[in-house]
This record gives structure tokens, C-alpha cells and sequence, in this order.
């Protein structure tokens, strides 16, 4: 039988970036508020403890920080009429295991969004007329502005400590940044990057042929760096040891390093880890979440009532925890009926190898999880799509992540 506890005003399940930054403006607003994690504590120490954290075995290989796929995974299907099967090897999709989330073991690479893709149909009806759009392509407005959210992304780049150069700062040019980059209320809290070895040679490559290339925004520290909320960052030493690991530099933002000591801090604020929510509960109409129901690290079931229920764990789990708890109705791609797990979507990325004189010498082992050079020339609609017959674009980067000792060296023959 299950144990009922006593009421919050909010719980938030998941405990990651979302997570991590909703209980923080929720408990300032004077609300209590519990944190529900499925996986574990971990913290920059000891998980990411120097130089236990440099072990490319466990961590990169064997994905330490990433969910364990044997214990509990999510389906996937390639068609609509086709078998739901378990997703078992963990490829783009990499939601982590515990405290912290994705957060924990991300790169840090932190670009502020382009504000036409804030109002993709709106902005692509009224630059190419709506015929342009195929009928039954799904894109549509977010329905908020990113002059709505700019302060926002001001506030959150300041928290996460993001390196970069701007290019415009209250419609004044300030810097040599990314020139197709909106305009900002504010410059980056820390200086970019240095450029490594072979982003020199990228930005220098860029420049040649007219392009024009910028310091990638990063959430790792150039310098040192106290946040809004009194948390301290140290410098990146570009130890090739980012994207995977937990930073023991405390360089890297995370929800562990940025926002956690802080929340720690509150009485209004407990974290509870192990803790695997199985259902979000509602009222007798089914219209009104009560709280949510969870087993936790000693395998009890237990009722957490609340006001408000914060569903911010990876977004595959957050959709699967929605159709447990009969939330919604789930999107049909058939019918367009329905909206819970609809429009889903991840970053695709192809990565392109260069090849270069025996004389040239890049060192592929140093490195930053975020840092780099860009150019933004077919990202967005920075180009004219009218005669190309389809809409967005990309970015493209040399991101010097660091190469490490097991795959970044190959074997000899034989």
C-alpha cells in the first residue's frame, strides 16, 4: 500500500537543466518545492574528481553518466504500422543517469536561437508567400518572441558563465562576433575561447572565401567566473576531457555546479534521488494534476500530493510519463489529431574529416566541449531559399573536442 506524504506547493520530476532551473525560480517565489531524480547523487566531486574523471573506458565507452539502457529504456518505431522495439544503443540520444541529468555530461556548446525560427511558418509565409510552405508540413510559430525571451537568454548565459563575442549589443556593433546573430541587451559574461590549432586554420579558411566566422558560444569558462547566484567557475584548461565527463575543472556549466549549491542553500528545497516516478496524478475529472506517485530507493511506493507538478526529466521520458498518466492525447501523424509527443525533434549532425600535410600539426588531444569557430552564412534563413525548394539550414564548426587515447588513436595493422 502506498505511504502519502504531506503536501508541497510543487514537484519536480526530473532534475536536470529544466528541473535544476524551475526549482530554483520556484523556491525564490517562496514555494516548497521536492525534486524527484530516478537515478543517483553524483557532483562534480567525486564523480568528476581528478584524475579518476580521465578514464575514457568508463566514461566514454561505457557511458557512466549516460542511462543504463539494460535497466530501462524507451521504444522506438521506424513507420507507423511498425513493432515498437527497445532502444539499446545509445547513439544522438544521450539522456544521462542521476543528478544532473544531460547536464552533468553535455559539451557545453550554448547558441542562443535565431528569432525566424521562433516564427518559422510566419516568417517563411511572409518573406516567400504561404504557397511556399507544402501543405501538410506540420512547422508552425512557438508563439513567443525572442525579444520575449532575450532577457532570459541574458539571465541563463550569466548562470551557465557562456564564453563568447558578441557582435551587436543594443543595436550597437560591439565586437567580431556572429554578424547574422540577433541583437542583444548584453555582451557575454566571460571573453571567447582561444582558438585551438585547427579552428585557426578553419576561421582563417572562412575568411578566404568571404564567409564569416565567430567564436562558438560555450559554457565552459575562460576565465573565472562568480554567477548570479554566488557560485564560483574556474578557467578551462582544455583537457580534452568534456563531452561524457563530469568537469573537474569546474568549467563546464552543469545543473550540479551552477545551481545546485545554491538550492542547497534554501529550506524551501529538497532533492530526493532514486526516486522513480511512475505516474503523475489527477483529480477525479482528470483535468487537474494532484501530485505524482514514485517508488523510491528502498523499492516503497510512495503519494508526493502538490499543487504543481514540473514534468522536466529528457523529453522521451517526459512524453512516455505523460501516456502513463493519461495525459493528453497522443499525436497521430496520420490524422494530425493529438499533441503529446508531436513535432518531436533532435539536432542532426554529420561531422567531415580533413586530411592534412605530415607538417601540420594540430594536437587533437587538447580541447573544449563547446569551444570552436563557426560561420552562420546557411544557418536559418541567413540565404535565399526561394529558388532551393526547402526551408532552414545550419551552422557548420570546427569543434575541437579532444581526441582521447582509446579512439583517437588507431590501431596498427595486423
Amino acid at each position: 500500500m502506498a505511504t502519502t506524504l504531506k503536501p508541497v506547493n510543487a514537484v519536480v520530476v526530473g532534475f536536470g537543466w529544466a528541473g535544476a532551473i524551475l526549482a530554483k525560480e520556484l523556491t525564490e517565489a517562496g514555494l516548497q518545492v521536492v525534486a524527484l531524480e530516478r537515478g543517483p547523487h553524483q557532483d562534480t566531486y567525486p564523480d568528476g574528481a581528478y584524475p579518476n574523471t580521465l578514464d575514457e573506458l568508463t566514461y566514454n565507452s561505457r557511458g557512466k553518466l549516460f542511462q543504463d539502457l539494460s535497466k530501462s529504456t524507451v521504444t522506438i518505431r521506424h513507420g507507423i504500422d511498425g513493432t515498437a522495439l527497445p532502444y539499446r544503443q545509445l547513439s544522438a540520444f544521450l539522456p544521462g543517469n542521476g543528478v544532473g541529468g544531460a547536464g552533468l555530461h553535455w559539451s557545453g556548446v550554448h547558441f542562443r536561437i535565431m528569432p525566424e525560427e521562433l516564427r518559422l511558418r510566419s516568417h517563411y509565409e511572409e518573406r516567400y508567400g504561404k504557397g511556399f510552405i507544402p501543405e501538410g508540413m506540420t512547422i508552425q510559430d512557438y508563439g513567443v518572441s525572442y525579444e520575449e525571451l532575450e532577457p532570459h537568454f541574458d539571465f541563463a548565459e550569466k548562470v551557465f558563465g557562456t564564453s563568447g563575442t558578441a557582435y551587436k549589443v543594443k543595436g550597437q556593433v560591439v565586437g567580431d562576433g556572429n554578424p547574422f546573430a540577433p541583437d542583444r541587451s548584453d555582451n557575454f559574461p566571460l571573453a571567447a575561447l582561444k582558438d585551438v590549432h585547427s579552428a585557426h586554420l578553419f576561421r582563417k579558411a572562412a575568411e578566404e572565401v568571404g564567409m564569416h566566422p565567430y567564436a562558438m558560444p560555450a559554457a565552459n569558462a575562460s576565465g573565472p567566473w562568480t554567477n548570479p547566484y554566488g557560485v564560483q567557475m574556474g578557467p578551462c584548461n582544455f583537457c580534452g576531457f568534456c563531452s561524457g565527463y563530469a568537469c573537474y575543472m569546474y568549467s563546464k556549466a552543469s545543473p550540479n555546479l551552477n545551481i545546485l549549491p545554491a538550492l542547497k542553500q534554501s529550506e524551501l528545497f529538497e532533492l530526493r534521488v532514486n526516486s522513480n516516478v511512475l505516474r503523475v496524478n489527477l483529480d477525479s475529472d482528470g483535468k487537474r494534476a494532484t501530485g505524482v506517485t514514485y517508488v523510491d530507493a528502498q523499492g516503497r511506493e510512495i503519494v508526493q500530493p502538490a499543487d504543481l507538478v514540473i514534468v522536466s526529466a529528457f523529453q522521451f521520458h517526459n512524453v512516455h510519463l505523460m501516456l502513463l498518466s493519461g495525459i493528453g492525447t497522443p499525436y497521430d501523424p496520420r490524422t494530425g489529431e493529438g499533441v503529446v509527443g508531436k513535432n518531436f525533434a533532435y539536432q542532426n549532425m554529420a561531422t567531415i574529416k580533413a586530411f592534412f600535410d605530415r607538417d601540420v600539426h594540430t594536437n587533437p588531444f587538447i580541447g573544449t566541449g563547446g569551444g570552436g569557430v563557426a560561420v552562420d552564412d546557411f544557418n536559418a534563413d541567413n540565404f535565399d531559399h526561394g529558388p532551393l525548394g526547402f526551408v532552414g539550414g545550419s551552422p557548420f564548426w570546427v569543434n575541437q573536442a579532444g581526441s582521447k587515447p582509446i579512439r583517437g588513436l588507431t590501431l596498427p595493422p595486423g
